[in-house]
């Protein structure tokens, strides 16, 4: 039996909705300026979870993974994708950047599929987090053989103040080198830190 979505009109629809999407290998960092404002970077592999799961039944036609392959230029056209490269079986090479102002939320890849989250809050405050889905759907991921392996930093500006975190790893030297750290090892590492930048 063939796929039965039709991944070109799917696809069609990514610069408006991101959905779907899971990270795999990757570097993910998020500088937070004293303003409040911040940049967000993701660098590594963003794999299309339908097409992923249909590769691994043997689904996925050559026609599919030409169309798939066709959306990495769709996505080098958005701003915040520098770079995009299809690797196979729903898998891309991506280089995504982008800046928030002070007081502007982000949703990574979209809010209704959320990877990271960038919340300001009031006072000043900011809390970065990650996703924590349902048990059912970890279950999915691990059939299709998804395979989550990456890192997420948190750099701070000088005199911020951090309320609460679960990072791996923090700066030393009295904070003053490195940032806050997370091994994340599957999509429910559920990372989090709140930050006070006027304490």
């Amino acid at each position: 039996m063939r796929f039965p979505l039709r991944l070109a009109v799917v696809f069609s629809l990514i610069p408006f909705f991101f959905g779907c999407w899971i990270p795999e290998k990757f570097e993910a960092k998020v500088m937070v300026n004293k303003d409040g404002s911040y940049t967000y970077v993701y660098d590594g592999v963003l794999t299309f979870a339908l097409a992923l799961a249909a590769a691994s039944k043997g689904q996925l036609s050559s026609k599919d993974e030409a169309n798939l392959k066709q959306e990495a230029e769709k996505m080098k056209k958005l701003p915040e994708f520098k770079k995009a490269e299809y690797l196979g079986k729903g898998r891309y090479k991506v280089f995504f950047e982008k800046s928030g102002k002070a007081g502007e939320a982000y949703y990574f890849l979209s809010r209704e599929f959320k990877i990271f989250s960038i919340l300001p809050q009031k006072e000043g405050r900011i809390i970065v987090s990650g996703v924590v889905p349902k048990k059912e759907e970890l279950q999915q991921l691990k059939s299709i053989g998804a395979t989550i392996d990456g890192i997420l930093s948190v750099s701070i500006p000088s005199g911020a103040k951090i309320l609460k975190h679960n990072a791996s790893s923090e700066p030393f030297f009295f904070g003053i080198f490195g940032d806050y750290k997370w091994q994340i090892k599957s999509i429910n590492a559920d990372p989090f830190i709140d930050i006070q930048l006027n304490p």
